[in-house]
């Protein structure tokens, strides 16, 4: 319908299709129609006012099959479409796409996305949550829209740090039953002693202790060399901390294609120093190798000074490997705003190699979350490990289930509800804005039943369930050949006119790279459902009324659960 309304406009205006197609756009209430095209950009072709084009191109335009009408509403063209038609092609589609809505066939193009990536023998902390739930938003749209999606979590598996856990083993031995928190404890207690070996403030009981940072580079070098007791430690700590994390995940429901580090490169490194060596383009500076990027850049370190590979070094290989595997059309990073020098660096740095790879690095910036708190914590979002904040998300949730649902199904699990809707809370308190702005996450706006909330959009998911099941009980249910005649109200027309902006909005949230789109859709989506249910009654109304009403609910229901799944929310069938 669309394509042929762009046809049809292209025609009459004699501008070019890709122009018309970039304004059209959805009209944001029903008294608007159903598109709407501002005309601004015929101002200057025709040399008349926004209104005065808007009116020509009307009196101009030969409407296609299926556009009712056309009406000139200041400096808009604005189109109305046959009421009964969308009805029969939004639902039907709807319906059989069943909870899979929008799901588009393969492109056969590729896409890289990194994200989460947390540090290796260190505890999941919730400043990690947000490149994750961004993350792992964008893989589901993306794969949901066609595309072959390859997820990776660069784990931050390379380093001095494992130098200082290495370090903690040898002066006070090994734990017994090894887990990442007495990883942690141990880096923590060799970083400690650090500190003060370098402020001449050592306990005398630590006094014959080594140099603790000695300790720590000498490991790493010895890592790099591929010494195998270095290798042996660390694939130790590896295992620890990847078992540690897959349990995070899953928790979360978040699945990754590769779980490939830093260390998965490090093969690669003498190719990239080959490379880059032969470009011209590596100089010294203080004993470092790196390439001068100029004022705004700056010089970058490639190899540090004693020849140890840096963080840039070992993102270069990434970056060169996945164009070389995976031919991505784009190779996404889901990284903190803080870091938006570091990957204007590695694309100016890939320029100069003239590798190709460069334009495929697309860096998605996000911001902080200040004020995230447990009641165990002092409110230093860093600082709180992951666990605690679902522990605490599943708590709360229970408690607010209990008090502000009060019509509750029977033999419903209360714990698992609590899970889910937690769940939901937090993903979606974190995927409802900009994926740059920061934000204060406050659990009572978080777990709101009546607010703009995942948990009011999970409940009205619910609702619609309920509805089904009793239509089903009463003989009533949802399929072809209704008629959608007795859906062309006002009423019923505003869900089917909500219905119809999902593929937009999945697009949208696609090639802008913000989930937010989809979140703040489900909830104007979930908003209207509320408006409207009690007025669309289905049971007890004429058989005719009654089934055409229950399959615009369901088409809405699949299009609901569809989105919270994309989206990483747990679909809740009953509450």
């Amino acid at each position: 319908m669309k394509d042929k309304l762009i046809d049809a406009i292209s025609t009459a205006s004699g501008i070019k299709r890709e122009s018309v197609e970039s304004v059209l756009v959805p009209a944001r209430e029903i008294a608007h129609g159903d598109w709407a095209l501002p005309c601004f950009f015929l101002a200057k072709e025709w040399k008349l006012s926004p209104p005065e084009c808007a009116k020509k191109l009307k009196d101009s335009l030969t409407l296609p099959e299926g556009i009712e009408k056309a009406e000139a509403i200041g400096p808009y063209l604005n189109f109305f479409l046959d009421r009964k038609k969308q009805a029969e092609n939004i639902i039907t589609r709807f319906i059989k796409e069943d909870k899979t809505a929008g799901r588009r066939p393969p492109n056969n193009r590729n896409i890289v996305i990194e994200y989460s990536s947390p540090n290796i023998a260190k505890s999941f902390h919730v400043g990690h949550l947000r490149t994750t739930l961004i993350g792992h938003a964008l893989d589901r749209i993306l794969r949901h829209l066609g595309f072959n999606v390859v997820s990776v979590n660069h784990l931050g598996d390379w380093g001095t740090q494992f130098g200082f856990v290495y370090a903690g083993c040898e002066l006070w031995g090994k734990p017994d039953n090894p887990s990442v928190e007495s990883l942690v404890e141990l880096y923590k207690r060799a970083t400690t002693l650090r500190a003060q070996q370098d402020e001449g403030n050592v306990p005398e009981e630590d006094r014959d202790k080594p140099d603790v940072n000695e300790m720590a580079r000498d490991y790493f070098k010895r890592l790099e060399a591929g010494e195998s007791e270095a290798t042996e430690f660390w694939k130790w700590c590896l295992e620890i901390s990847l078992d540690y994390l897959k349990s995070m995940y899953a928790r979360l429901g978040v699945h990754f294609d590769e779980y490939t580090g830093e260390s998965f490169y490090r093969d690669m490194l003498p190719k990239i120093e080959s490379m880059i060596r032969e470009s011209g383009i590596l100089e010294e500076s203080r004993g470092a190798l790196g390439v001068n990027l100029g004022k705004k850049l700056g010089f970058v370190r490639i190899f540090a000074e004693d020849g140890r590979s840096l963080y840039i070094t070992r993102d270069i290989a990434a970056a060169v490997y996945r164009h070389d595997t995976y031919k991505p059309e784009k190779n996404l990073y889901v990284v903190g705003a803080p870091q938006k020098l570091h990957f204007q660096q590695l694309v100016a740095i890939l320029e100069k190699l003239n590798h190709p790879a460069a334009k495929e690095v697309v860096h998605i910036p996000y911001g902080h979350v200040p004020g995230i708190s447990t009641r165990g914590s002092s409110g230093k979002a860093g600082k709180i490990v992951l666990h605690e904040l679902l522990d605490e998300a599943h708590e709360r949730a229970l408690n607010a289930y209990r008090n502000e649902v009060t019509k509750k199904p029977e033999g419903l699990d209360e714990e698992s509800i609590a899970e889910a809707v937690g769940l939901g809370a937090i993903f979606f308190n974190y995927l409802a804005r900009s994926n740059i702005k920061d934000f204060h996450f406050k659990w009572e706006d978080a777990l709101n039943f009546q607010g703009d909330t995942g948990p009011y959009i999970q409940y009205a998911l619910a609702r619609l369930n309920s509805i089904e099941a009793k239509a089903n009980e009463a003989g009533i249910t949802a399929k072809e050949g209704f008629n959608a005649e007795l859906l062309t109200d006002d009423q019923s027309y505003q869900l089917i006119f909500e219905l119809a902006r999902f593929d937009s909005v999945l697009d949208k949230a696609a090639t802008e790279y913000e989930p937010y789109h989809l979140a703040l859709y489900l909830l104007s989506l979930a908003k209207t459902v509320s408006s409207v249910y009690r007025t669309l009654r289905v049971v007890g109304e004429e058989t005719e009324l009654a089934r055409a009403r229950l399959s615009l609910f369901v088409a809405t229901r699949n299009v609901l659960h569809s989105g919270l799944a994309l989206l990483g929310v747990p679909p809740v069938e009953r509450m």
